[in-house]
């Protein structure tokens, strides 16, 4: 299957063992699809997969005591998505992870995923790459909040996502950013002019 065969392409380049054969994949993979608006993963539900992203696009975020929501971070076409953390302490997820367009994705239970950490390196070191480029991410949006204005914040996930507009409502990115959807208009026309 054509979309394992990516994911498979995917996890050699993440380790750097570009010949690994990776059969065992070909058993624990399903391909899934979601409609736009559909759930890959509710808050307060257990998890239990992790996805390769094959096609679409997803929004994670979290929802506080009165119901706002707030965008923690996107997931795109080659990317993967499955709340880790909740993955890892196996409790009801505090993350929801929603498809923003019909999506398609490479899944694995990540019971099974843990179990094939135990018989190979290359599955520690694609753990070891998953958790690094997680913590990368994570200090990387801290600095950006931190430290950049809105707009220069704005134009960084522009640069990095350039289909990102045609993907993602204009309220979504917003929140993203941790600013009002107004103060997005005013900075997408102050960049136009």
């Amino acid at each position: 299957m054509k979309e394992i065969e990516d994911l498979k392409n995917t996890l050699r380049k993440l380790t750097g063992e570009e010949a690994k054969e990776l059969a065992e994949l070909d058993k624990l993979c399903t391909l899934k699809h979601y409609g736009k608006n559909e759930f890959f993963l509710e808050s307060n539900s257990v998890p239990i997969y992790s996805a390769f992203i094959v096609k679409g696009a997803f929004r994670e975020y979290y929802t506080d005591n009165n119901g706002r929501e707030f965008n923690k971070a996107f997931g795109f076409e080659g990317d993967f998505t499955g709340s880790y953390y909740d993955l890892v302490v196996g409790k009801p997820s505090i993350v929801s992870i929603q498809a923003l367009t019909n999506s398609t994705v490479v899944a694995i239970r990540y019971a099974e995923y843990k179990k094939l950490i135990s018989t190979d390196i290359f599955w520690l070191k694609v753990e070891h790459a998953f958790a690094h480029n997680l913590l990368m991410k994570k200090f990387e949006k801290e600095y950006q909040l931190l430290t950049l204005s809105a707009t220069e914040r704005y134009e960084l996930l522009q640069k990095q996502y350039p289909a990102l507009e045609q993907l993602v409502p204009a309220y979504h990115i917003a929140s993203y950013l941790g600013i009002t959807p107004i103060s997005l208009s005013r900075i997408r026309a102050q960049l136009k002019k």
